[in-house]
Order: C-alpha cells, then sequence, then structure tokens
C-alpha cells in the first residue's frame, strides 16, 4: 500500500493500540455475575464482539448468557460497572509494541493521528494518558451507545475531512462497516480469530499492528 496517500490515520484503540480485548472481556463477565460458567461463556462471546459499541455488547450478553430481559435500571446498572471495572482492566495492559514508534513516524510526516474508540471520552483519556499514548495523538473520540459507525461519520463531518485522505485501522467487524459507510480506507487487525473471512476491500489483515507497521514503513518491534 502507499502510505503516502494518507494524512489522516485513524486507530481504533482496543487490540490495536492496547492489549485489552482479553481484560475487558473479564470485565464485562465480572460487571453481569459471579457466576464461573456463566463468566467464561460471556468472555467467549465478549471476544466475537470486535468493533460493536458497548450498549450492543451489553445487550448482546443479557440476551444471549442471561437469557431474560432487563430489568428496570439494570442496563444502566451493567453500563456503570463495566465502567469501572474496564477502567481499571485497560490501566493494567500492554499497549501494542511500536505503537508508539509508529505515531512518532507519522507524526514526524505531518499526518494526523486520531483515536476513535467505542470507550467512553473519559475512560478512553485515561487509559491512553497511562500509556503514554495521548501526547502523541492529535484527535481523541470517544464513543458511548451508538454504533461506530455514527462516531466515525461525526468525525468526518466535525473536521471536514475527506475521505480519500483518511485511513482507518482496526480489528473488527464494526469498524469495517464504518469505514465502508464513510467511503475510507480500512487496515484490518486480526491476530487469527478470522474476523475478516470471506470480506474483502481492504489492506490485510494483518497479525498485530506491529506487523503492519513493520510492514509498511518498516518499523521493527
Amino acid at each position: 500500500m502507499n502510505i503516502t496517500a494518507f494524512k489522516i490515520f485513524i486507530f481504533d484503540v482496543n487490540g490495536v493500540l492496547i492489549n485489552s480485548n482479553t481484560a475487558n472481556a473479564r470485565a464485562m463477565a465480572e460487571a453481569f455475575t459471579n457466576d464461573p460458567e456463566k463468566q467464561h461463556r460471556i468472555v467467549d462471546l465478549y471476544m466475537q464482539l470486535t468493533g460493536i459499541d458497548r450498549g450492543s455488547k451489553i445487550r448482546c450478553v443479557q440476551d444471549n448468557v442471561m437469557g431474560r430481559p432487563f430489568e428496570t435500571g439494570e442496563f444502566e446498572h451493567r453500563w456503570e460497572r463495566f465502567r469501572q471495572l474496564s477502567g481499571k482492566a485497560m490501566l493494567n495492559v500492554p499497549r501494542t509494541p511500536t505503537c508508539i514508534e509508529l505515531l512518532d513516524v507519522l507524526g514526524s510526516r505531518n499526518a494526523t493521528r486520531v483515536a476513535l474508540s467505542n470507550t467512553p471520552i473519559e475512560e478512553l483519556q485515561r487509559s491512553l494518558a497511562a500509556h503514554d499514548l495521548a501526547d502523541r495523538l492529535d484527535i481523541i473520540r470517544g464513543g458511548g451507545d451508538w454504533v461506530k459507525a455514527e462516531s466515525l461519520e461525526r468525525l468526518m463531518s466535525d473536521y471536514g475531512f475527506e475521505p480519500d485522505d483518511c485511513l482507518l485501522i482496526g480489528d473488527g467487524m464494526g469498524d469495517l462497516n464504518a469505514a465502508r459507510r464513510s467511503s475510507i480506507s480500512f487496515v484490518a487487525i486480526d491476530p487469527d480469530t478470522g474476523e475478516f473471512d470471506g470480506e474483502s476491500g481492504f489492506f490485510g489483515p494483518y497479525a498485530s499492528l506491529s506487523r503492519w507497521a513493520g510492514d509498511v514503513l518498516k518499523i521493527k518491534p
């Protein structure tokens, strides 16, 4: 791929800049139940829900594992409990190898570096700061109870970005669908989960952000 064709690099965070997917899966399980069997099922399900907004993940767990409708106020309780647990979890997981070097190289080329995550903004900012990434990003955008495609559309509109200038790097179908909806190029990160099997029209998949950085910018871990 011709990396010089892009001016704006938009990074998903969980699973791309920070290796937090497994920790967040465990946090989601703990937010719902103390039952070990159900926790195991929640972790397995969560790991299949990459690139999906937080509210949809909570509803999916409720439907597929808990197997009943939410009681009054229960969704909000699960959201807040997961926010607390995942916020702590994301502080104690490693960042992706070479992500700092990659962001620094892009910065030296005057590229705009964006973090676009489904994680609520306050939690996201704390996590990025703890991993020494916040100062290496020009724009940080969190999410909420809406799909990634809407977050990307709002970003593009708010900053007047042109689709041809943008490249989105993500690890889930929600990320790919967002890129398609905004007509921007996409790099798929997939550590052998088969997330993008049967799909086309993107770069990769690459096993990690490090693998992509090494391939296109010759950055070594």
